[in-house]
Formats: C-alpha cells, sequence, structure tokens
C-alpha cells in the first residue's frame, strides 16, 4: 500500500474528481455517482484532519492512524473500478481479497 501523505491524497483525490465528474462518471459495477462523491469528499476530509493532527504533533491515538488507513483503503478501492486508475492507486492483491 502506498502511504498516506498529503501528495499521495492529493493525486488521488485529482483522479477521483476528474471521474467522477465526467458525465458516465459511474465507476465500473453501476454504483451511483452521487453517493461515491459523498464517500470521497468525507474520507479525503478524515484523512486531511489526520494528517493535519500529526503535522500539528497533535496525533496520540492509534485507532486515528487505523481510521486514517481504512479511508485510504476505500479510497484506493474506489479508484479501482477505473482501469486507467494509476498504479500505485491498485490496492494490493492481498487488500482486494479481502
Amino acid at each position: 500500500m502506498e502511504r498516506v501523505s498529503r501528495e499521495s491524497l492529493e493525486r488521488l483525490t485529482r483522479f477521483l474528481d476528474a471521474r467522477l465528474a465526467e458525465p458516465t462518471g459511474e465507476p465500473e459495477g453501476g454504483a451511483p455517482v452521487e453517493p461515491v462523491r459523498r464517500t470521497v469528499r468525507h474520507a479525503v476530509a478524515g484523512i486531511e484532519a489526520y494528517l493535519a493532527a500529526v503535522e500539528a504533533g497533535t496525533i496520540s491515538a492509534p485507532s486515528l492512524h487505523a481510521y486514517a488507513e481504512e479511508l485510504w483503503d476505500r479510497l484506493q478501492h474506489i479508484a479501482q473500478a477505473w482501469p486507467d486508475a494509476p498504479a500505485g492507486d491498485r490496492p494490493q492483491a492481498t487488500r482486494a481479497a479481502r
């Protein structure tokens, strides 16, 4: 799994925003686009809050790190729905099998 960072989050967010803004922005599998957009927005906000806490040195609960990783995994899973997703945004086989 790619490490969660501001740069990787911005890259993945740009990719997902571009795909979800397309007229046929539904991921493969036909998931309605608005709930996916909402999921992406919430996941990005949660990861940004985690990164801000890390940068400020105020992060102390390991569960926050685990939660940020779960959100990151979710974003990567959403990106995987498009065949042109950047390779770094594709979950590893062990994670995809969960």
